[in-house]
């Protein structure tokens, strides 16, 4: 299956996790894929692993809360490809904290690369997209449908990005441009294990956001993306879609 034959995806928060995982998909179904990260050196190694099975890839360094650093993604996107014909937002921090203890310093930090990150990454790739007509698939969360303890600023984020994806789902459509979102739960990632529960924390309260089936990889979150990023959800826009093994069912 080659879904992505002679197209140009940018994928953010390549380094690791759905990130890779989707930029792995997306070439192995014949996509060029840009690759963005703010780790240097595990980006560059996700498209060496592109190329290295007969791929065609690049990796970049990008802070996706940066303007400067997305504008200027794009600007290598058009010059190493000369277009651009889907964007998916995988760049993501999580950190689990007590409401009562979340600093005002990591709510910022979290909503910053989350939501505004997403934003800036939609808003500078727009113009390429309508240019031929794209996709756009933004990566949301379970923790944006439904309440998950300690997680105020990320479920406040993931909450913004549904919202700020229907929008660009009716503001663009007629023009040609598809935006979608990812609700993934239940998925594991590096990223789950660089944090721990806070302090004092109830574990019965886990049992709200445990998966009915089990913790699966990153790979069956990349396949939704690459499903809704390609010509296959033509007729699939302004959609919130799980990927949780029925957590949420």
């Amino acid at each position: 299956m080659q879904r992505f034959t002679d197209q140009v995806i940018i994928v953010s928060g390549a380094a690791a996790g759905i990130g890779k995982a989707t930029a792995l998909r997306i070439a192995s179904e014949g996509g060029k894929v840009v690759c963005t990260d703010i780790q240097a050196e595990a980006v560059e190694t996700t498209a060496k692993e592109i190329c290295g099975a007969g791929g065609e890839a690049i990796g970049l360094v990008c802070d996706v809360s940066d303007p400067s650093a997305v504008a200027g993604t794009m600007e290598v996107t058009l010059a190493e490809f000369g277009q651009l014909d889907a964007l998916c937002n995988i760049a993501g921090i999580l950190h689990f904290d007590n409401t009562l203890d979340l600093s005002l310093e990591k709510w910022n930090l979290i909503l910053k690369v989350n939501l505004t990150g997403t934003f800036l990454m939609c808003q500078a790739a727009l113009p390429l997209l309508l240019d031929g007509g794209g996709s756009i698939v933004n990566m949301a969360s379970t923790a944006g449908l439904a309440g998950h303890p300690w997680t105020a600023a990320y479920s406040a984020s993931k909450g913004g990005v549904l919202a700020f994806t229907s929008t660009l789902a009716v503001e663009y459509g007629k023009q040609g441009v598809r935006a979608n979102a990812v609700c993934p739960g239940s998925v594991k990632t590096a990223m789950h294990d660089q944090f721990v529960l806070p302090e004092g924390a109830d574990v019965k309260l886990l049992q709200r956001i445990m998966p009915l089936d089990t913790f699966r990889g990153p790979e069956t979150a990349a396949a939704l993306v690459a499903f809704l990023a390609s010509e296959d959800a033509a007729h699939i826009n302004g959609e919130k879609v799980r990927v949780d093994g029925g957590t949420l069912a």
